[in-house]
This record gives C-alpha cells, structure tokens and sequence, in this order.
C-alpha cells in the first residue's frame, strides 16, 4: 500500500488534505499523523526538508491558503529549488474556508443554514472565513452558532470551530461536488488524481 505525508498551513488545511488523499487515492494511506505547521513562517523553511522527502521517501502533500495572491506566483515562490515531483504543493483560492463551503450541499447541511446562502464561485470571495463564520453565526443549530463562532468578537473562530469543521471535512465533505464550483479545487483533484500513475 502506498503511503503518502499530509502537510497543511493550519488544522483545517490538514483536514482537507486527508479528505483528499482518501477520496483521490483510495487505497492509499497517510504516512502517519498530519504536519500542522500552524502558520506559513514555520511551513516555508520546511518546505526544502519535505521537498527531499518526496525525494527519497514518500509522496507530500501540501496544503495552504492564497491569502488572495495569485496562486502561480505563490507556487513559483515557495517551490524549493530541487523539488521532486512527488511533492504536492496546492494553494486554496483564497482560503480553506473556501474549499469547505465549495461543497454547497454539504455545507448547508453541517452548518444548518439554506443552501441558498452558500455562493456559487466561492474562489472569488475576498474573505470566505468571514462568509463561513457569518453564516455560522445564523445556524439553525445553536451548537454551531455557540462554538463556531466567537462570543466575544463575531469576526473571530471559537473554541470549536476546527473541531466542527474538521470533522465534518474528514466525514461528509465532498471534493468532486465541491470542485464543480471551485476551480482551484478541481486543479488539485486533478493533480493528486495523476500522482497514482507516476508511483
């Protein structure tokens, strides 16, 4: 069975790269638990270690945010020097958030808000993590609306919100219903898709 690293800038960048690497490789498995790097200062001066490991070990994938920057400066800038091509490094447009709520039905459902709510071309929100806790903020389910969102700032995550997104990432988020709205999604469905025929 082949193994590959998951690599994410924050806990639901990992969540997503594992819900990835299940739904894009089955019969795959994860190499051991996932990197949170918890922050791009700590995930660049890495990225040349884990370049080597796609080398000589296993398939990386990595995962981080835009942070609305064009994601093929972004790549030409972050890619170490020698990379292998066994080194995965995808970009959500402009966040992770965005991936999330590209799944409209899905989101809808964990967040228990109408699907109408959700938008049509996530990738081109300027801030989803604001549309994602707006919208939790107005849930149905007072769970979501207590522990997604900050009590003490409305612009803020809370305590749970990871945990909850998390969760409903790595069980019920769908990446091929969700790439049908998000192209840059759909660009990393595609590429971790063709990392199976090059091992």
């Amino acid at each position: 069975m082949t193994r590959i690293l998951v690599i994410g800038e924050d806990a639901l960048c990992c969540a997503l790269g594992e819900r990835l690497v299940a739904i894009c490789l089955p019969g795959w498995r994860l190499a051991g638990p996932t990197i949170d790097t918890r922050g791009v200062t700590k995930l660049l001066p890495a990225l040349p270690r884990y370049a080597q490991q796609a080398e000589r070990v296993q398939p990386v994938l990595c995962i981080a945010d835009t942070d609305g920057q064009c994601p093929v400066d972004l790549l030409a800038q972050w890619r170490p020097i020698r990379t292998a091509h066994c080194l995965l490094l995808r970009f959500a447009v402009a966040e992770a958030e965005s991936w999330v709520i590209a799944d409209r039905e899905g989101a809808a459902q964990a967040l228990a808000i109408p699907l109408t709510r959700l938008p049509h071309r996530p990738d081109e929100e300027p801030d989803p993590k604001r549309l994602l806790l707006t919208l939790a903020a107005r849930s149905r389910k007072r769970v979501i609306r207590e522990e997604l969102v900050s009590s003490i700032d409305r612009n803020k995550p809370g305590s749970g919100y990871n945990l909850h997104l998390g969760a409903f990432v790595r069980s019920h988020w769908d990446a091929r219903r969700a790439a049908l709205v998000s192209p840059s999604l759909a660009r990393t469905v595609k590429r971790i898709e063709a990392l199976a025929s090059m091992i």
